[in-house]
């Protein structure tokens, strides 16, 4: 937007002088006056004399400010706010010129001022953020840092919902989210600058992200440069977390690879972005990071042709098998009774399959989401333990019967009740009274989908 009193002033070859009222943050005056003085005009901070062509006006007036700014504003004189100000200095401003000055010089408070000026566009800021100096502190240790952390927060963090913005900004788990939430990788390069620092962390939780720097290594929009830098330091932790990051090049996975313990392979084992060299020497190493691989990885055609059969087993609980789920079925009974479970497979396959093993294949088709309400109704009547149970949790269970099973008040039936999103609104606010049963809903979608709109049960 043009600011049309300054651009005004600017063509004026006479009086150019600007008054500057109230508390300046984020320019220093020498750096006003400097800029001002290049275009012929002069910058006063005081009022002086009545000969003032524009105010520039901060949001930060004392009293004796404020009554000078009425008597201008009554005498005719044009302002603008000191914002304003800011976007057209940014705007003048070079920004390849301004990152060289500011590498020569190391000026570290000029850079803090323009880091929390909003006028500078993301590309640039990010640029000037990358030069400062955390000086070995962390990011809430000392003013400067804790100034320079928060203009990053208030600019990047795209909160959801009414939340406390004060609160949530001074918070360091506020800049995890960022890292986890972001789609920019040049921001996410950017935050490799970021002092580390950990997280809490539960023992049984070995490979969960412990700090700032490992959560970055999750994130799938982070650049080829910033993998790399976390591969350059050669350490476990960031193989075995970069090892499920979609966005590894077939290079970077084998960089892994070829240094890797069991458990970064096991991670690669579930990398959405595997490629088929890496996939073929995965399916040479020890079973168990063979059964991850087959099923985390989307088998095609080709990822198919190169498994060998006695591995087929594990594909039946792939959920990523449509391609090839037809040249599964026949090869064993064992294989199509296992297959029952996978939901890859339609109501009229799964029909097809009933049709052929009936009883056989009760406790694997009565957990298929899929298996039609017409089988899980024939199953019922003369089900075993295991297939109750599924026959509970499935949501295509016939409302009848999942309130026949409700009624027998049995705890171990209300654990599979409460994991189906077909169980009635009544039954699940029941549950909601007992405290296993609530833990058990957190896994209902029906249950969570109605908590996070805050609806009634």
């Amino acid at each position: 937007m043009i600011i049309k009193n300054l651009e005004t002033i600017l063509r004026n070859p006479h009086h150019k002088k600007i008054l500057f009222l109230g508390k300046i943050l984020h320019l220093s005056q020498d750096e006003i006056v400097k800029f001002l003085a290049k275009k012929g005009i002069t910058a006063q901070f005081v009022y002086e004399d009545e000969n003032i062509d524009l105010l520039i006006i901060s949001s930060l007036l004392n009293p004796y400010d404020e009554e000078i700014s009425y008597e201008l504003y009554d005498k005719g004189v044009p302002d603008i706010k000191l914002e304003r100000f800011e976007e057209y200095y940014v705007k003048e401003l070079k920004p390849n010129a301004l990152l060289m000055s500011l590498k020569l010089s190391n000026d570290q408070q000029r850079l803090k001022r323009l880091l929390q000026t909003k006028a500078f566009d993301d590309q640039t800021y990010l640029k000037l953020f990358k030069l400062y100096n955390w000086r070995g502190e962390g990011v809430f240790d000392n003013n400067e840092n804790r100034d320079v952390t928060l203009s990053f927060i208030n600019r990047f963090f795209k909160p959801q919902g009414v939340v406390n913005h004060t609160d949530i900004a001074h918070s360091p788990a506020t800049l995890i989210e960022i890292a986890l939430s972001s789609d920019n990788p040049e921001l996410l390069e950017s935050m490799t600058k970021i002092p580390n620092f950990k997280t809490s962390a539960r023992k049984q939780e070995e490979w969960k992200p412990k700090n700032l720097h490992e959560f970055i290594a999750l994130n799938p929009n982070i650049s080829t440069t910033t993998i790399e830098y976390f591969l350059s330091l050669q350490s476990s932790r960031f193989d075995m977390l970069l090892a499920l990051n979609a966005a590894l090049k077939e290079e970077q996975q084998f960089t892994i690879f070829n240094r890797a313990g069991r458990e970064p392979k096991q991670h690669l084992a579930k990398n959405p972005n595997l490629s088929l060299s890496l996939f073929k020497e995965l399916l040479q190493e020890e079973e168990s990071i063979v059964a991850t691989l087959l099923t985390h990885q989307k088998i095609t055609k080709e990822y198919f042709s190169v498994i060998p059969k006695e591995y087929y087993r594990y594909l039946c609980s792939n959920p990523e098998i449509a391609e090839i789920k037809e040249r599964l079925l026949g090869i064993s009974e064992e294989l199509d009774i296992a297959l029952a479970t996978n939901p890859s497979y339609t109501s009229s396959e799964l029909e097809e399959l009933f049709r052929e093993y009936k009883e056989e294949i009760a406790k694997t088709i009565s957990a298929n989401p899929n298996t039609p309400s017409s089988i899980l109704e024939e199953l019922y009547g003369h089900a075993d333990k295991t297939t109750l149970l599924n026959i509970a949790a499935n949501p295509n269970t016939p409302e009848t019967i999942l309130e026949e099973l409700y009624n027998q008040n049995s705890q171990e039936i209300n654990r599979s009740l409460a994991l189906n999103p077909s169980l009635k609104d009544e039954y699940l606010d029941y549950f909601k009274l007992d405290s296993e049963l609530l833990r058990i809903m957190g896994n209902n979608p029906k249950f969570l989908q109605k908590m996070q709109h805050k609806e009634p049960i």
